[in-house]
């Protein structure tokens, strides 16, 4: 933990939040700076990005802006409690950060592309009930150029007083991850395990070489946990004897975004192709892994087609749009399909994916809580 990030949150750390009983469950910097409020079974995500005033989110602080939605609730409102936690969250950071030192940015790395290996004390955080999130890595070498945390890992990378670094261009190696891991689950409460493409790619291309992800696979699946793995990686294939070894214990997705290479190619340069996606969720689904599908963001497709494809595949699709579209919009007009950025064409291409997975038999979820995909499906 950054010690930035250990004065903002030392309140909690020390106390909960009110006499109501909210307390912190767990806290996360690699990805900004995010912590989850629990009181019983509800959860609470706060999260903090830096300061834009010309972004749209919950509320500010001097340096930050502040979003917070009820964790595996789908986009439930929030109840006035609710407001009234996140407010006192609020409150403690203005708090915090008026003494807040901001330590000196180290100086900039002269290599274009930057790989450190790094050690960490905690690996799996806490995000819910039972439920867990672990990043073998930080940083992406895909790169993706409409990813919404590059602004995050930048807001991290200060507050762990790195040097900026361009997206895709960087990636901190946890070369640790599976030692720390295997002394976690002796003590945490088995549950799901996240790995996903938020801060990194559990199967970028530098997964070959350091196996940090099949190495934390191979200390999760005999403790009882359940993982989740969603990539934009053909090679996750690579580890399908490992999921195939606990049937029903292990869920295995991948993003797809069209089913026409060509609009892949101009949004993912460096991800592998639709073709290899499908193939690899096609080898999974056959050695009987439970398989799902992320089509997000949607790109132009035919939509038909891509449902009746995945069909033979998949357990489960989520669906949702391209986020932060001025990242992108370029791309859209000079391809000349400025019309896939309206909203009526997100509306439009949801509406269909949904008709036809709803004839397909194929279930379309948010997938923030997998108890209905994993193990007791």
């Amino acid at each position: 933990m950054s010690a930035a990030a250990r004065h903002l949150l030392a309140p909690l750390l020390r106390r909960p939040l009110s006499s109501s009983g909210w307390r912190l469950l767990g806290w996360d910097d690699e990805q900004g700076l995010c912590a989850t409020l629990q009181r019983g079974q509800t959860v609470l995500l706060m999260e903090l990005e830096a300061r834009d005033d010309t972004r749209p989110c919950w509320g500010r602080t001097r340096l930050f802006n502040a979003t917070v939605r009820r964790q595996f609730e789908g986009d439930a409102p929030l109840t006035d409690e609710h407001r009234r936690v996140a407010e006192a969250f609020l409150k403690m950071i203005r708090l915090q950060e008026a003494s807040l030192v901001m330590p000196e940015p180290a100086a900039p790395s002269e290599r274009r592309t930057q790989v450190r290996e790094v050690s960490r004390d905690r690996v799996l955080i806490p995000d819910g009930p039972e439920h867990y999130y672990l990043n073998p890595y930080v940083g992406c070498m895909i790169g993706c150029m409409f990813c919404y945390v590059m602004d995050r890992a930048d807001l991290s990378r200060r507050l762990h007083g790195d040097a900026p670094h361009a997206w895709g261009q960087w990636v901190d190696v946890k070369t640790d991850a599976p030692e720390v891991l295997a002394r976690e689950v002796s003590e945490a409460k088995p549950g799901w395990v996240r790995m996903s493409p938020i801060i990194t790619d559990p199967y970028m291309p530098l997964e070959r070489r350091y196996r940090v992800t099949r190495r934390c696979l191979e200390v999760l699946l005999p403790a009882g946990f359940r993982p989740v793995v969603l990539t934009r990686a053909a090679r996750v294939v690579d580890d399908l004897q490992l999921f195939a070894r606990y049937p029903g214990q292990a869920a295995v997705g991948l993003s797809i975004p069209t089913n026409d290479d060509r609009w892949r190619a101009l949004f993912e340069p460096r991800a592998d192709t639709v073709e290899a996606r499908l193939e690899a969720l096609e080898q999974l689904h056959a050695a009987g892994i439970t398989t799902f599908a992320v089509i997000q963001p949607m790109l132009p497709m035919d939509e038909r087609a891509l449902a009746e494809r995945l069909a033979r595949s998949v357990r489960a699709v989520r669906i949702d749009r391209m986020h932060d579209l001025w990242r992108v919009k370029h791309l859209y007009d000079q391809a000349g399909i400025s019309w896939a950025a309206e909203d009526a064409f997100a509306e439009q291409t949801e509406a269909r994916l949904r008709e036809h997975f709803a004839r397909l038999g194929v279930v379309v979820d948010e997938l923030d809580d997998l108890a209905s995909l994993v193990g007791s499906a």
